[in-house]
């Protein structure tokens, strides 16, 4: 098996088995995001998944301090 696959195929399973792991996963990729635009502390963002209806219902929630300045192109 393809070493690539392989690792994809184990991080897929551990995302199913362990909803921590996934929820960290999610939160990581989050603050990413929302450190772009905002301060924020990562230990002030919440992840919760739930279900519905056979559907995935995520709620995140952040506390932000600021909104950083976004760079934009000047009008030409």
């Amino acid at each position: 098996m393809d070493l690539n696959k392989r690792l994809k195929a184990v991080v897929n399973k551990d995302k199913l088995n362990n909803p921590k792991y996934l929820l960290d996963i999610i939160k990581s990729d989050f603050y990413y995001l929302i450190s772009n635009y905002f301060e924020v502390d990562f230990d002030n963002i919440s992840v919760e998944i739930s279900t519905e209806n056979n559907q995935y219902i995520i709620s995140l929630n952040c506390i932000g301090d600021r909104i950083k300045m976004v760079r934009t192109l000047p009008d030409f």
